[in-house]
């Protein structure tokens, strides 16, 4: 093996991989990070907050915009009626009845019902080519027999002139025909001849369910910028105001050492008098306070130092008053604050 294999083979054997960063390692970093990282990172925090709402506002104003359409109500084979291609209508693809389908509203003005009618009815007919009859008879009794695939909605009884009806549909995603009658008792169409008069104008919300989830998902990112955003203040007002001492720390510095205790003695003590005291030797005196007078029945007027004088009574009390030399002669008078 020549020098250049082993070199390779060192450099293989001393090579590390990487590791990814977990959460505590953030969190240490993050604690580590300086006043002015600390400000940047609170700026930019902020500034998502205000990002995510405002693109949750537009989201949310796309999610309540319909989008408006109208229908002509005319004469036809089998009768007058309104039959009006809606076009595609998206959204979420989800089959069933679900809070992802796409609201639809159909508003309809009667001018002049006709006569013989008995009901007002409005279908949604999920079907590509509004023009095939079959597809619209078919699409007509699956709606009234509940299908999810279509909508049907009824007056439940005779409109009159001047009224206005409201139709609520929600419907799944496609291609849609919207189809609004006047049926008689028998189930048929009530206006043959065409005497009705009716306006027609709906509206539809293919972006309710699409864009409010995605406002929904804005709103928890502004969220967590928020948190974040205080996580970083409350370190900035750390960072630049001076922590307070506590009564604890305050105590211990007043009382305690500031530093290490000193040493010890070395040795034993030294050995004491190896006899008793001579008598010439003079007793030690008192380190009590100095009498200033006694009078004769035992009180002892005692130095207090600072001028003031203690009065100490016959049995041993101190009297509570303080006194001080009288100034008009001899004795002593309470001294007056």
């Amino acid at each position: 093996m020549d020098d250049d294999e082993r070199a390779d083979e060192s450099e293989a054997q001393e090579h590390v991989p990487s590791e990814v960063l977990v959460d505590e390692d953030r969190d240490d970093i993050l604690e580590e990070m300086s006043l002015e990282q600390r400000e940047e990172a609170l700026k930019r925090s902020r500034w998502n907050v205000f990002m995510f709402l405002g693109i949750a506002v537009i989201l949310f104003g796309f999610a309540l915009f319909p989008m408006p359409f109208s229908a002509d109500y005319q004469a036809s084979l089998g009768g007058a009626q309104a039959t009006k291609d809606v076009g595609l209508i998206w959204g979420m693809p989800i089959p069933g009845d679900d809070i992802t389908d796409v609201p639809v509203r159909v508003n309809v003005d009667i001018d002049q019902p006709p006569p013989t009618h008995s009901e007002l009815v409005a279908f949604m007919i999920q079907t590509a080519d509004c023009t095939d009859s079959a597809a619209l008879s078919d699409g007509q009794v699956a709606a009234e027999s509940g299908s999810s695939d279509h909508g049907f909605a009824t007056s439940m009884g005779r409109v009159t002139p001047g009224s206005e009806e409201e139709f609520q549909f929600r419907v799944d995603p496609g291609q849609y025909c919207l189809i609004v009658k006047f049926r008689d008792i028998d189930g048929l169409n009530a206006d043959e001849s065409g005497t009705a008069t009716i306006e027609i104008d709906g509206r539809v919300w293919p972006n309710q369910a699409i864009a409010g989830l995605l406002g929904l998902v804005t709103i928890a990112l502004a969220a967590f910028s928020f948190i974040g955003a205080q996580r970083h203040g409350n370190e900035v007002r750390a960072m630049k105001q001076p922590k307070e001492a506590t009564v604890e720390s305050t105590v211990l510095a007043a009382a305690g050492p500031s530093g290490p205790p000193a040493a010890g003695p070395s040795g034993p003590p030294s050995a004491g008098p190896s006899g008793p005291p001579s008598k010439d030797e003079p007793e030690p005196e008192s380190d009590g306070p100095t009498v200033l007078q006694e009078d004769d029945d035992g009180t002892a007027w005692l130095d207090a130092g600072n001028g003031y004088v203690h009065r100490r009574m016959p049995g041993g009390d101190f009297d509570q008053t303080i006194f001080v030399p009288n100034p008009d002669g001899d004795g002593f008078v309470p001294h007056e604050a």
